[in-house]
């Protein structure tokens, strides 16, 4: 799809006023943002720009950096996230990549903390009002809409000390290009400690990004119902005069196929060379998605952004500046010019969506050596534009997406070895197509796999749950079900990319599930065994004590004493009294279990019986008997 960005509509007047708060009320609720996920607050104190791929220029390869890499991953994991999107930049060298993406950093750090404020405000408001709502309608004997009322004026009172952070602003319809002066977007105003803890940038001639660099700390946000950690990537400058075409193809290459949301980087207008370049990599993308299976377009969004663009009109309007840089686009891309259409059918097939936006010159003020990024020597029209080219290119709803290369999605389990998998395909800086595909049937091998068997543990699970015993011979039925169907899906999706040990990788997954259905076989039918002796034996013991004891009496008193004993042992190890509520918590949940599992064995011991035959039950008995004495079998001596 061909299309500039486009922005949010505007938030309600009320809405707006708390606006003007919003950077107060997320500092308030601080302590809130930092259960963002568990971890999140030692993560934030250790996170810093890591170097996970570096470049060897004369040895013209690359290489991963397996320490950083791995912080990254365990950041992933940790978060609990579903997916992964990376959002990432690259273009001309020295053009201000690592200074934008610390704004993007500032833009979702309030993004995270607002979401975490308003859902913590949304659990709090619909604990109060439930309560409320059931004492009125329980206790209170009001009506429905009593209750209902009643409900309400709690779920208000419970958070009237919590404001609700809107989030994001709306757009400023009171701008005009080249006229008065505005205050830069509230999120940069929030965030403007971000360059002392973010991607380092610097004002000058001097190289600052050498290789692939990732911000350690994830950042987690909502899209369609999942939680998708997303990821900041910074890369070193193209067309330095320092890389060959082939190591920018290296540097373009992976950049593209890892990110969700990318940010080509140019200067003043988007001019042929680079959409030739971009023609480069994407045609020999193509090449490197031929024979395998992709669901929709390889790559994700790609947005050019354009800076130092001269050429808004004073008096423009945001969407009349939206429109012009659409035209833009369109203009390099038209269908009428000699090679354009098949140029933009390329991209069109490789890119979820192409879009191009345009920020004007900062100022003056940027270019000074000393300048640390203080939005006061930052021109209005910059920030303002940057603010709606940062809520559009953000926009809810439709970000966070997970990063799909070649159509498969990266999760926090499979990041690592997706990233090592591109970059050793990548490893001679030429960007053999060869290897790329190989690389990518490696990871696409691997996510099948993964998927296989979690399907697996979903119908083990069903067929013979953990929490239950099963019947012998209907749960080798289910096995020998599982194991066909298991096997035949994974050779028919394994055979489309023609691994060279195919075979040997079959045989290990079927080892694999092998193994574990051996194991839950094996805890079923030794659960079977005690039942069946349970079941010989209960009616004996049970039996004999009762009729021992004389009366049911005697057997409340003897289960009162257990309880009272349980209940004497729970009072010292919490060294309170027995009466205490703590421990008749404590011996409800003894009571509870050993409920639950009563419950279990007479399960088991049905089972039990209708596949226990009375010479089996006796022949058990004995057996049991021999092994408590450790009796051993006597040896008969030879004859003389």
């Amino acid at each position: 799809t061909m299309s500039s960005a486009s922005s949010l509509l505007p938030t309600p007047p009320q809405s707006r006023d708390l606006l003007h708060d919003a950077p107060a009320a997320l500092e308030m609720q601080r302590s809130h943002a930092e259960a963002a996920f568990p971890g999140v607050e030692a993560m934030d104190a250790e996170a810093k720009p890591l170097q996970i791929v570096r470049l060897h220029m004369q040895e013209n390869r690359v290489e991963v950096d397996d320490e950083s890499l791995r912080i990254v991953g365990e950041n992933l994991r940790m978060c609990g996230a579903d997916g992964v999107s990376i959002v990432s930049i690259m273009g001309t060298y020295r053009s201000g990549k690592s200074f934008l993406l610390d704004l993007l950093m500032r833009y979702l750090r309030c993004w995270e903390r607002a979401d975490v404020v308003n859902s913590k405000r949304e659990e709090r408001k619909l604990d109060a009002y439930r309560s409320a709502e059931w004492a009125a309608r329980t206790a209170e004997g009001k009506s429905a809409s009593e209750a209902k009322a009643a409900g309400e004026r709690a779920a208000e009172e419970a958070v009237k000390d919590m404001p609700e952070v809107p989030f994001p602003e709306p757009e400023n319809q009171e701008w005009r290009c080249k006229t008065r002066k505005f205050p830069p977007p509230l999120w940069v105003q929030h965030g403007a400690t971000a360059h002392k803890a973010g991607f380092e940038w610097r004002a000058g001639m001097d190289k600052c990004t050498e290789g692939i660099w990732l911000w350690s700390r994830p950042f987690v946000l909502p899209n369609a119902g999942r939680r998708i950690a997303v990821l900041l990537m910074d890369t070193q400058g193209a067309w330095d005069g320092v890389m060959t075409k082939e190591q920018n193809a290296t540097i373009f290459g992976l950049t593209a196929m890892l990110a969700s949301k990318l940010i080509c980087n140019v200067q003043n207008m988007l001019s042929d060379d680079k959409i030739d370049s971009i023609d480069y990599f994407t045609t020999f993308a193509q090449a490197a998605c031929s024979g395998i299976h992709c669901d929709g377009v390889p790559f994700g969004d790609l947005e050019f952004l354009i800076r130092d663009w001269a050429w808004y009109e004073a008096g423009a309007s945001l969407s009349d500046c939206r429109s012009i840089m659409d035209r833009h686009l369109q203009s390099l891309l038209d269908s009428n010019v000699q090679g354009r259409a098949e140029l933009r059918e390329r991209l069109g097939r490789t890119f979820r969506s192409l879009s191009c936006f345009g920020l004007p010159h900062p100022g003056m003020g940027v270019l000074e050596p000393a300048f640390q990024g203080d939005f006061e020597d930052i021109a209005s029209d910059f920030s303002q534009l940057l603010g709606e080219f940062v809520r559009s290119f953000f926009r809810p709803g439709d970000f966070p997406r997970p990063s799909v290369p070649l159509g498969m999605e990266i999760s926090p389990v499979a990041f690592e070895n997706t990233v090592r998998n591109l970059v050793e395909a990548f490893h001679s800086s030429q960007g053999n197509a060869v290897q790329l595909r190989e690389a990518f049937v490696k990871v696409e091998f691997f996510k099948t796999r993964d998927l296989l068997l979690k399907q697996f543990r979903y119908r083990l699970e069903r067929a013979a749950p953990e929490s239950q015993v099963v019947d012998p011979e209907a749960f080798a039925a289910d096995e020998a079900r599982i194991r066909a169907d298991l096997h035949r899906e994974f050779q028919a999706k394994i055979a489309t990319f023609r691994v060279p040990d195919q075979e040997q990788q079959i045989r290990d997954f079927m080892e694999t599930i092998g193994q574990a259905l051996d194991r839950r076989r094996r805890e079923n039918l030794a659960e079977l065994e005690a039942a069946q002796l349970k079941l010989v034996a209960s009616p004996l013991v049970g039996g004999g004590v009762f009729f021992a004891l004389g009366h049911p009496f005697l057997d409340t008193a003897v289960m009162a004493a257990v309880l009272y004993v349980q209940a004497k042992k729970h009072a010292n190890a919490l060294h309170t009294e027995v009466l205490d509520l703590e421990v008749a918590r404590h011996l409800f949940g003894d009571v509870k279990n050993f409920s639950h599992q009563r419950i279990r064995d007479a399960k088991a011991m049905r089972i039990a019986a209708q596949r226990c035959t009375p010479a089996a039950a006796i022949q058990q008995v004995i057996g049991q008997a021999r092994a408590a004495a450790g009796s051993r079998p006597s040896i008969v001596p030879a004859a003389a």
